[in-house]
């Protein structure tokens, strides 16, 4: 664990490193002044050696310290320590893994391989195979989440969202339609039925389903392309849908699906987050910052802070206040996890 003296030391290393670094990339406005902290600090780097190429989605289990990546352009997935801050197994032989879910109560990790459309099931004590489950070649299988009400994983495909009963690890009826195109980011609503997907390929829209009915409501984002990365704050009934072309975090209110607020980021984002404590957004823009937006009520929000980070960082995960990236290998650097804290 840390010292507080570290702590201080690192969090002052913050601030210098800042200085001079307030511009927003893609001519976003400027961040924070130079004088105030940054809301995210790097904490600690965590090489993962022999890790080459993207690095695509982030799942973790903060109790056994479990940080867990889908290394794409590796083909395999990554199992890393935190408080050890090494890689302790690495799962070969995949076929583009894109999205992974750890569901603890079942002890069960989830990858989905985009390259053969087939979602794998792991032991989370050994990383043995226990099933491999088919969507099809032209699922492309992309990003997991779990339904902890139902007891099922969801599978964002080509079309639409698959389900996966987490216990029987077999497919679950019949697929929730969408309005075709391929599935990108999706959250679910935990009070409610409804899932909300990101469909850049049909126009750039938002599919609505519920998970009860099936019905399906589009909602569009007024011009906005290429819709990747997407967050969920239930509690004030706002979606945050990360947009490429122009990179902008576009804020929907989910009772009408109209926009109430856009705030512009760094480009080329793949993960988003809401820190529902703080009320924050973290965006993950591989063009080499962090844009953290604060909400400073449910329709207004603020650009804080356009934290560096380096060229390729563009999926992670957060939880509590840890924030943790992935650092595609570049140069004589091998690929790595950057640990950001949030400073009390």
């Amino acid at each position: 664990m840390k010292t507080r003296s570290t702590l201080v030391c690192l969090l002052v290393l913050g601030v210098l490193t800042f200085f001079g670094c307030n511009t927003a990339p893609g001519g976003a406005p400027a961040a924070a002044p130079s004088h105030e902290l940054l809301p995210l600090q790097l904490i600690q780097r965590i090489p993962t050696p022999g890790v080459t190429g993207r690095i695509d989605h982030f799942t973790a289990y903060p109790k056994r310290r479990l940080l867990i990546f889908a290394a794409l352009g590796n083909n395999t997935v990554e199992v890393v320590n935190s408080f050890e801050a090494k890689v302790v197994h690495s799962i070969k032989g995949l076929n583009e893994p894109q999205g992974v879910l750890y569901i603890p109560e079942f002890n069960k990790l989830f990858v989905a391989n985009a390259g053969s459309g087939v979602v794998n099931v792991y032991d989370g004590s050994t990383w043995a195979l226990r099933k491999s489950i088919p969507f099809g070649e032209e699922a492309d299988t992309d990003n997991l989440r779990y339904d902890e009400a139902a007891k099922q994983v969801l599978v964002g495909i080509v079309g639409g969202i698959g389900a996966i009963d987490a216990a029987t690890e077999t497919r679950v009826g019949k697929d929730l339609k969408g309005s075709g195109g391929h599935s990108e980011s999706f959250q679910l609503e935990k009070k409610g039925s409804r899932v909300f997907v990101n469909v850049p390929e049909d126009n750039s829209i938002v599919n609505v389903i519920d998970r009860k009915t099936g019905e399906l409501t589009k909602w569009e984002l007024n011009g906005i392309k290429a819709n990747y990365p997407m967050a969920l704050d239930e509690d004030d009934h706002r979606l945050f849908v990360v947009t490429r072309r122009p990179p902008l975090v576009v804020v929907l209110n989910t009772d009408t699906g109209k926009e109430v607020a856009r705030v512009p980021i760094g480009g080329s984002c793949d993960d988003v987050f809401f820190d529902a404590e703080r009320k924050r957004i973290y965006a993950l823009g591989g063009e080499g910052f962090i844009s953290a937006i604060q909400q400073n009520d449910p329709d207004h929000y603020t650009l804080i802070a356009n934290i560096p980070t380096t060229v390729g960082v563009r999926t992670g995960t957060f939880y509590g206040s840890s924030l943790y990236v992935g650092v595609p290998a570049g140069g004589l650097e091998p690929a790595q996890v950057w640990f950001y804290g949030v400073p009390e």
